[in-house]
């Protein structure tokens, strides 16, 4: 009797396991629509002057903080992020997540520092990526494109 109670708690330990793994394995970001934003609270303004699958946008600040995220649909494995700004004061830091959630890229630009950056993010999964961007006292402007590569 012990023995049948131990298999039947056995299979449904493995079921749970199985569930749960199969859960995390989802697309992190897949109830997002492509381009949608999902955090912004800052206090300047960004806008998005390109979708689909190169998008791209410019910003302003004048000593603004938070941070800007949204959703990228990246067909590919990898990116290539160009941006570019001027600031006599503050920072801009770009972190990129892939559809799995794991950080792909990460780079910050401050005031006094070169002000032009262009990089391929590491190898993730393609589908929904998170793209943040933190603004930190900005004070300027800048804009920046993101493209889809092998």
């Amino acid at each position: 009797m012990k023995t049948k109670t131990f298999a039947k708690l056995n299979v449904v330990l493995l079921a749970i396991t199985i569930a749960l793994f199969s859960t995390s394995c989802k697309k992190k970001y897949a109830k997002y629509d492509n381009m949608e934003v999902v955090e912004n609270t800052y206090t300047g303004n960004v806008l998005i002057t390109s979708t689909g699958s190169d998008p791209g946008a410019d910003f302003t600040g004048v000593g603004n903080s938070g941070k800007y995220s949204f959703v990228w649909d990246n067909p590919k494995k990898r990116a290539e992020l160009n941006y570019d700004i001027t600031t006599p004061s503050g920072s801009v830091q770009f972190i990129i997540n892939d559809a799995k959630g794991k950080e792909v890229l990460n780079v910050t630009r401050s005031a006094g520092g070169d002000d032009t950056f262009s990089g391929v993010s590491d190898e993730g999964k393609k589908g929904k990526w998170l793209i943040t961007i933190i603004f930190t006292n900005f004070d300027g402007d800048g804009s920046f494109s993101i493209s889809p590569i092998d």
